[in-house]
């Protein structure tokens, strides 16, 4: 009725999914990049969960229009409330296989050999199930079944479901684990904020051929947003009754308290909507605008946010800028951020740090990081890359999640405007940044892309992947791993061989290590154990779950004592968990074994006491590399590992937590050469200058190559 009067090709506002209107806020964005490395992998299970009305299925549909159907079979599911057997019968009648009358186990057969028949197709087939929060136990099993079908080694079913929030909480079932572990990509989409909404209206407007009529002021956009929070749904019922009430009255011209007015009435009509201003809404957050680190102001006060939507606490973000470097002024170059969130991350950054520092075609580099180290000591480590911006989670949250990266960091880039993004390794924080400088069109590089071992069912092993096919330079520690992102699809011009920026932290912090003599006794290690002929094999563990509860921690202690049957173990770890088995009264379980748990040390004293040990044991990737490179033999607690250079050269070996394979690799050692063999990364400990011109070369391009678009444009 009112499109012709505005000129309007079509209704802009309607209720029903439209993939073509998609509009890709941060939240949508981030939840799409990952509906697209699902769809790459082909097989498991991806997550898509929001509130209602928040553009769950519109994202769906915009994927699978994207998806060839020459390649992919897709077929969809959306009433959910079946019974285990009906819901099979439903997929059948989604993919067209005949299961009037069939049985169960006929209905399985048909189905399997109807997958069957399209990979031979060179087909795959794509099932996706919304409203799957109405899916009971019986039924999530039999969709885990059909996961099993396979040909060969490759999946015939991928699923994707889709659903309300509480599907996760179905998902968490006891039960339902062997299904948790297929599940190889999640996403959550929530409201967008203000500013998003605005631009959400204008662009389902423009879509239409809207020309200014009629016109939003900038009220009316904050109102709408009051009166929605910001979900999808929401917003169109509003904006097609505000369209259509601005026709009635022939106005060009829609101000909040239009708004108010249409939005009280479907209220009473349908209900569906928000009081302006209503406490239990999610309300956009802002942050502060950092000053000068040696003029530093009053941090401001703590911003709450909503527990139901599950933001971070944004305190963290706000106080940290009240430290940080100015941001750029108008017209100023922005920095290089480098994102680090591990101690790891920053001991191997170090070196990198202090090189880029010396490079005047080089951004200023910036370090964001974490400050949550474990004691003192670690604390004065001059191993450890001083921290530019450094945030402070919460206590309860020492780790924060890949969410909680992405807000911060979304706000971060917002008030530095960074002229590129650096990220390291496979963190959260380095999936989150390289989302959000793909969202922003930040340019972002990558150290240690292309490291691979192969488990897609291990969650760091898809982090991997993302982040590199979000980079923009690859930087990557060999020829072998430049080999796999080309076979990745990855530009060859864009991968760069630079070597090893771990080993540039070890040959930086072995100049300085003392002699293990000169400080074991004063951490606790006894003098026999540096003395004993066979030496002592040293155990460090990044993974704490051994440390969760009282006995897992008694379990751990006695696997160790039958360690030193074989060995001395030396046992660094950290504060926190030393604190905790002496306050669990564990130490005297330790006597008479020969097992020497002491608290973590610096950098540099850690690698001397690597480098005189006969072993090490750890699940840590910078040891591995570290032992390598020092002819120490390493056994990973692991089952998989993505150094494959240690593994393949045979520095390193894989034993996982099966205690027999690891009493027979270290009798192995201990009955043949002591020492491994020379470091398989041939690094020459200048990987971080390697890595400087690489960048330096990089960003002078990009820079080149803008000038000219400018100069064409103009032109």
């Amino acid at each position: 009725m009112y499109a012709a009067h505005f000129g309007l090709s079509a209704p802009p506002f309607q209720l029903n999914p439209d993939p073509s209107f998609l509009f890709e806020s941060k939240g949508h964005n981030y939840a799409h990049q990952y509906l697209r490395f699902g769809a790459m992998q082909g097989e498991g299970f991806i997550i898509v969960t929001g509130e209602i009305g928040a553009g769950k299925t519109t994202l769906v549909r915009a994927l699978l229009n994207e998806l060839d159907p020459t390649k992919v079979a897709a077929a969809q599911i959306v009433s959910t409330q079946l019974e285990a057997e009906d819901l099979l019968r439903a997929v059948a009648n989604a993919f067209g296989v005949p299961s009037k009358n069939a049985s169960k186990a006929e209905l399985l057969a048909a189905l399997e050999a109807h997958f069957t028949t399209l990979m031979l197709q060179n087909r795959r087939a794509l099932l996706v199930i919304d409203e799957a929060q109405n899916l009971n136990a019986a039924a999530i099993e039999e969709l885990r079944m059909l996961s099993n079908f396979q040909y060969g080694n490759r999946a015939l079913l991928q699923s994707y479901l889709v659903g309300q929030p509480e599907l996760r909480e179905v998902l968490r079932a006891p039960n339902l684990e062997q299904l948790r572990q297929r599940i190889i990509a999640s996403c959550h989409i929530g409201p967008m904020d203000s500013d998003e909404t605005r631009a959400y209206i204008i662009h389902r407007l423009k879509r239409v051929g809207w020309t200014g009529r009629p016109q939003f002021d900038d009220a009316a956009f904050a109102s709408v947003h009051d009166w929605t929070g910001g979900l999808p749904r929401r917003i169109n019922m509003l904006c097609n009754r505000l369209l259509l009430s601005a026709f009635l009255d022939n106005t060009d011209q829609i101000d909040a308290a239009r708004v108010d007015t249409v939005a009280r009435e479907i209220r009473e009509e349908i209900g569906g909507l928000l009081r302006p201003a209503d406490p239990t809404e999610p309300q956009a957050p802002t942050i502060t605008a950092p000053v000068q680190r040696t003029a530093p102001a009053a941090p401001e006060p703590p911003i709450q946010t909503d527990t139901a939507s599950s933001l971070p606490v944004l305190r963290d973000v706000a106080e940290a800028l009240t430290r940080a470097p100015a941001p750029p002024k108008p017209g100023e170059p922005g920095p290089l951020l480098c994102i680090a969130q591990t101690l790891e991350d920053r001991i191997a950054l170090h070196p990198l740090m202090q090189k880029m520092r010396a490079y005047s075609g080089l951004p200023q580099p910036v370090l964001v990081g974490l400050e949550q180290l474990s004691s003192s000591a670690i604390a004065n480590d001059p191993a450890l890359a001083e921290i530019d911006l450094a945030l402070l989670p919460d206590a309860q949250d020492e780790r924060p999640s890949l969410a909680v990266w992405v807000n911060w960091l979304d706000q971060i880039f917002t008030t530095y405007r960074p002229a590129a993004v650096l990220t390291f390794a496979d963190s959260d924080a380095a999936l989150a940044a390289g989302l959000m400088a793909q969202r922003q069109k930040i340019s972002h590089a990558h150290i240690e892309s292309g490291l691979r071992h192969g488990q897609r069912a291990d969650a760091q092993e898809i982090d991997r992947i993302v982040i590199d096919q979000l980079t923009d330079l690859h930087l990557t520690l060999g020829t072998g791993c430049a080999d796999t992102l080309t076979h990745d699809g990855i530009p060859p011009a864009s991968i760069r061989v630079v070597g090893n920026l771990r080993i540039d932290a070890v040959v930086q912090g072995l100049a300085s290590a003392p002699d293990p003599k000169l400080f074991a006794t004063e951490i606790g290690v006894p003098k026999t154990y540096l003395s004993n002929p066979q030496g002592y094999a040293l155990l460090l563990l990044e993974d704490a779950e051994w440390a969760t509860s009282r006995d897992k921690m008694i379990d751990m202690l006695a696997n160790a004592k039958r360690l030193s049957r074989i060995l001395p173990v030396i046992w660094p770890m950290p504060t926190a968990l030393h604190s905790r088995l002496l306050q669990y009264g564990l130490s005297n379980s330790l006597r008479g074994s020969r097992v020497a748990c002491v608290p973590e040390q610096p950098f540099g004293q850690t690698l001397a006491l690597l480098s005189k040990a006969t072993c090490l044991l750890t699940d840590r990737a910078n040891l591995q590399d570290a032992s390598s490179y020092l002819a120490v033999p390493c056994l990973t607690l692991k089952d998989y590992c993505a150094r494959t250079q240690t593994l393949k050269q045979g520095s390193n070996q894989l034993v996982g937590r099966d205690f027999r394979r690891i009493f027979q690799a270290m009798g192995d050692i201990l009955e043949g050469d002591k020492k491994a063999r020379p470091n398989p990364f041939e690094d020459d400990g200048k990987a971080s200058e390697r890595i400087a011109q690489a960048l330096e070369t990089w960003l002078m391009t990009q820079w080149e190559n803008q000038v000219l678009e400018t100069l064409e444009t103009q032109a």
